[in-house]
Formats: structure tokens, C-alpha cells, sequence
């Protein structure tokens, strides 16, 4: 995907990117200008985040225990209103941006997790969510209820692991410029994957025999997912302390890490996961590939991006004890073992830094970011 300015958005455009989760949305101003070689891209600082409403009787698939729409029964009452919950608050925090940009059209992007219907206009199945089938005609109706006006369609909704990897690409300081191969992994409400092979992001759908998605794969009898996302390791200290979801201020693991040995010993496991699993990625992506797709191996990664919440715990000084010393040892462990260490080599024994292979983000919202671009990129294209 080119960016470049083929065409300036009118004064009274804003763009908006959206980045949806499981537990709340997020709406984020883009700031676009033109720049040597294509487009700054950067957020504006406005920002709005507002939560789901939860709706009793609403279990999830993974509350379930299941990890497809098979076994699933017709959506129901408590199934539908969730649906509209969602799309209640993404329409909020949208009005919000907008109305404190004062904003008289807006172009929008939006990011949201699970798998997508045909035309993309709707959530077919969410591991963590409620099937949502009319979400993009839905939020559309409401917004212009509220007097929004839209420039264009609502284009369909993208892949959040994707515009993750497009904001990092793309913005300003994202951690994937100017990379040939490169994997960024964000651990929020689930993992957020993106891959780039060659300068270009690949879609994961088509690689999936060989480089499986991470909230496919399993991890000590339990989805990875569920140990190395923000939200699975805050739903295992909630079941492990008795604290009830949400996490109120302060009793987060990364709180009590410096003197609960249980919070220490869930972040150790966060972290020797997270380290099998990007051992996984390097592995595979040495020895596997399809030379049709011309992703054939030996492909040697440049750069892992760690980002979202995920990315903050590794920095965070209470949890670099746990966490990421844990993510270290299973990493280099699981190197040797493949026969990866030498391709990868220390260079001094300064962290995770010694082998200039895993970086953390920079950037707070990089599939809203993502998700601005591509719709970006898709009104510049028209004619």
C-alpha cells in the first residue's frame, strides 16, 4: 500500500481512526500532512475511550469455551443487544472526537477484532465478543442520527492486528519503518498480529499453514491468548485474587508484582508464553514459506515489535523482574533449541537489546492509527 497525497482532504474533513476491543472502543484524530516522499502521519492528541456496556445474560464464545461460530446457536436477545452495546459506544467516543475537533465531516477507519463477514460490513464471530452482522449500517444510521456527517461509506471493518501494523508502518514513529521483515505482536483485549515480509504486510490468512495466528495456538492447555493478552492475564489475577472484572486502580498484577509472589508467578508465565511464541515465529519463518506467495524461508527478521498494553508491562521497572525476564529466558532458551541463536546473536548481554531483534512500540494507538491510514488510502484512490 502506497501512501501518498494524491489529493488534499478539505479543511472541513477530519480524519478518525477507530481501534475496538473487547472491553471498550477507542476514537483517535489524525493529523495529516504532506512530508518529503508521502504523508506525516500522527495523532492529533485527541482522543476518546469509552467502554462496552456489558449486558447480563451475554457469555462469550472463549466464556464458553468455544473457539468457532460452529456451536453457536442463532443470535439471541442478550447476544443482540451486546451487538448494539458495541456499537452504541463506538459511536460515542466518534461523536466525541468529532464534536471536540469541531468537526463538519469526518472520514473514518475502523479496526475491531474477530472474524469479519463476507462483505465486511459486520463481525461474523469475536472469541471475546458478541456477532455483530450490521455493525458498519448500524454505526452509519446512528452517526447521522447525531448529525454526523460522513465522508463516504463506512468502509468495511479491517483486521486491528493489521492497523497495527499499518500505523507502525506508516505514523510518524511507528517501530516497523522502513523494514524489509519484521513482526509486530500487541497484547490488549487478545493478540493483535501483523507481519511484514518484504516491505509489505502480509495477510495472515494466507500464510496460515505455515505461520498460524497466535489466538489459534495453545499454551499449557489454555488459548496463548488468555496468558499473553492484557485482558487474559487481568481475568487470571481476577480468578486467582477473587478481585472482580473490571480491575479497579491499583489492584492490576503489574501493581502487586513487587510483593504478591501469585502476581509474580502469573507474569512469569506471561512472559515464558510470550517468548515460546516469538521463538514459534522465528522458527517458522527460517524454515517455512510458500515460494508461490514468494514468502518461501529462510527469512531472517529484522526487528519484533511488541506493542499495546503488552508492550508498556515489558517497560514497566515493577514488572521487568517477572515479566520480562521471564520473556528473556524462554526466548533464548527456546533459540538455542532451534539452532536460531547463532542468526540472532548477543551482543552484550543488555536485555532484551542484545540481540537488536525485540522493541517495544512507541506509539499509543497504532490500529487506530492504522485503520485512519487505510481509509486515507482509499479516498485518495477514488476518482
Amino acid at each position: 500500500m502506497a501512501l501518498t497525497l494524491q489529493r488534499r482532504l478539505p479543511l472541513s474533513t477530519q480524519l478518525v481512526g477507530v481501534d475496538g476491543g473487547a472491553t471498550h472502543v477507542r476514537a483517535v484524530h489524525v493529523e495529516v500532512e504532506p512530508a518529503a516522499g508521502g504523508l506525516r502521519v500522527r495523532e492529533s492528541g485527541a482522543a476518546i475511550c469509552v467502554a462496552h456496556r456489558s449486558v447480563p445474560g451475554f457469555e462469550t464464545p472463549a466464556e464458553r469455551g468455544l473457539q468457532s461460530v460452529e456451536g453457536l446457536a442463532e443470535i439471541g436477545a442478550a447476544e443482540r443487544e451486546q451487538g448494539w452495546a458495541w456499537v452504541e459506544s463506538t459511536a460515542r467516543c466518534i461523536l466525541e472526537v468529532a464534536r471536540k475537533r469541531g468537526a463538519a465531516r469526518v472520514l473514518l477507519g475502523i479496526a475491531f477484532p474477530g472474524k469479519k463477514t463476507a462483505d465486511g460490513r459486520g463481525i461474523e464471530f469475536a472469541l471475546n465478543g458478541p456477532r455483530v452482522p450490521q455493525f458498519t449500517t448500524q454505526l452509519g444510521d446512528l452517526l447521522r442520527s447525531e448529525g454526523i456527517e460522513l465522508d463516504g461509506e463506512i468502509l468495511p471493518l479491517q483486521s486491528d492486528g493489521r492497523c497495527a501494523g499499518v500505523g507502525e508502518l506508516f505514523a510518524e514513529e511507528g517501530g516497523l519503518r522502513g523494514l524489509r521483515d519484521a513482526y509486530y505482536v500487541g497484547g490488549g483485549t487478545g493478540l493483535a498480529e501483523a507481519l511484514c515480509l518484504r516491505g509489505e504486510l502480509v495477510d495472515l490468512e494466507d500464510v496460515e499453514d505455515w505461520f498460524p495466528r497466535g489466538w489459534r495456538m495453545q499454551w499449557d492447555g489454555a488459548p496463548l491468548e488468555s496468558w499473553v493478552s492484557a485482558n487474559g492475564i487481568n481475568r487470571r489475577w481476577a480468578d486467582i485474587t477473587g478481585l472482580g472484572l473490571p480491575l479497579e486502580s491499583g489492584r492490576f498484577p503489574e501493581d502487586r508484582a513487587q510483593r504478591d509472589p501469585r502476581a509474580r508467578e502469573l507474569l512469569e508465565q506471561a512472559g515464558e508464553a510470550l517468548g515460546q511464541l516469538v521463538a514459534h515465529r522465528c522458527a517458522a519463518l527460517q524454515t517455512g514459506g510458500r515460494p508461490e506467495h514468494g514468502h518461501s524461508g529462510p527469512i531472517h527478521l529484522q526487528r519484533v515489535l511488541i506493542g499495546q498494553q503488552l508492550g508498556r508491562m515489558l517497560e514497566d521497572p515493577r514488572t521487568q523482574g517477572a515479566l520480562r525476564r521471564a520473556f528473556e529466558a524462554r526466548l533464548d532458551d527456546q533459540l538455542r533449541r532451534t539452532g536460531l541463536d547463532a542468526l540472532y546473536p548477543p551482543d552484550g548481554g543488555r536485555g532484551m537489546e542484545r540481540r537488536e531483534l525485540v522493541h517495544t512500540s512507541r506509539l499509543a494507538h497504532p490500529a487506530a492509527l492504522g485503520a485512519a491510514i487505510e481509509a486515507l488510502a482509499q479516498w485518495g484512490s477514488r476518482g
